[in-house]
């Protein structure tokens, strides 16, 4: 038996006995009749993985009944059927295919991967990601401009997106996340100044959730202690406060104020917690881990395919972010599981080039053979 395609070995991560629970459970082949859900989400997957973003050039690749395509399940893929299909087909299935999929990355991810710290870390964040409006009317943001909104946490030591929340560009981000989204208790969450909200800082300190953020300028507290600082290593003061705005006063005890310069820009940055057992260095580190974030919505944006999308309405744009996040996460699998350290991007760039390769996949993301380099040759003087 030859080598299957990388293609191959990529989607086989996704049990098709698992994958046809998930769409019972929504009913998602009711009433189909010639694109099933496994060939819609292949087809998705494919466009993903390639770099394609046009509904022509995905038919081009499933309409023509190739073997490897038949022998992975997959039938023949029209325009008309996968647009149809990109706005009908119940999203909730990519939701829990998502969700199965995360499961299995933080099954295999390994338990620090480099960060030194007890107890888990996630940086909160979202990204814009514009969309016409004219196409788009329903995806309002400012300015006349249509967008998206991606809401997710990064855990720091296995960067890993731990949940999706999408919205429309206009909507707030403490309000996308604010009743949707459960921390488990003794972990830390670092965040900017969008998610300074008392009522739920409050809730995360009550559910035993600690956290990290930015202290707006306009917040108002009383000191009650102040600790000594390093102001060498630009600590200026580390505080326990109360707050004594009307809307601080919703906050149920009191709190850590840390302010930090920068020795090489002279930047001040002024933090919130309620974390009093880690060193004031410690508390400026977790921020400046939050750049993690930021840094997984570059590969997401350079990477993946969510600037240009393959149909207009609310369903198919959550469809195509949802399967760019499981690509994302079926890389992540690999890279894990072959322990090898090839970077994300370089890992997408291998997989969306070679697709229809036959070469096991150990071999395309392991490490780089050896190179002897020979000392270059004596040359005569002229002297």
């Amino acid at each position: 038996m030859g080598q299957s395609t990388v293609f191959s070995q990529v989607i086989k991560l996704i049990p098709r006995l698992k994958f046809e629970s998930i769409v019972a459970r929504h009913n998602g082949n009711k009433g189909v009749r010639s694109l099933d859900c496994w060939s819609w989400f292949g087809a998705l997957l494919f466009g993903q993985l390639t770099g394609h973003d046009s509904i022509r050039a995905i038919e081009r690749v499933f309409a023509h009944s190739d073997p490897q395509m038949k022998k992975l399940g997959f039938g023949p893929v029209r325009r008309s059927t996968l647009a149809d299909a990109n706005c009908n087909r119940p999203v909730e299935i990519l939701e829990d295919l998502y969700h199965y999929t995360l499961g299995e990355a933080n099954r295999v991810a390994p338990s620090r991967n480099g960060f030194r710290f007890k107890g888990d870390v996630f940086a909160l964040d979202s990204t814009t990601i514009q969309l016409c409006l004219s196409l788009c009317p329903w995806a309002q943001f400012h300015h006349g401009k249509g967008a998206v909104k991606l809401h997710t946490a990064i855990d720091i030591a296995g960067d890993l997106p731990q949940f999706a929340v999408i919205t429309e560009g206009r909507k707030h981000d403490m309000a996308a996340i604010k009743n949707e989204i459960f921390f488990p208790p003794k972990s830390t969450v670092v965040c900017d100044r969008a998610y300074v909200d008392y009522v739920w800082l409050n809730s995360l300190n009550q559910s035993n959730v600690y956290f990290v953020t930015r202290c707006k300028v306009n917040c108002k507290f009383k000191v009650v202690k102040s600790c000594k600082t390093n102001r060498t290593r630009g600590h200026i003061c580390d505080q326990v406060i109360y707050l004594k705005s009307i809307r601080g006063k919703v906050y149920k005890g009191k709190l850590r104020r840390i302010t930090y310069r920068n020795p090489d820009t002279g930047k001040r940055l002024s933090f919130l917690t309620n974390r009093f057992d880690l060193a004031t260095q410690t508390i400026c580190d977790l921020y400046k881990a939050r750049w993690k974030v930021e840094l997984f919505f570059k590969t997401l944006k350079q990477n993946l395919r969510i600037k240009k999308f393959l149909g207009t309405s609310y369903n198919a744009v959550k469809a195509q972010i949802l399967v760019a996040l499981i690509s994302y996460l079926l890389i992540q699998i690999l890279r894990y599981s072959l322990k090898t350290s090839i970077s994300i991007p370089d890992a997408m760039a291998v997989i969306g080039t070679l697709l229809l390769l036959r070469e096991p996949l150990k071999r395309l993301l392991g490490d780089l053979p050896a190179v002897t380099r020979h000392p270059p040759p004596l040359q005569l003087s002229l002297f």
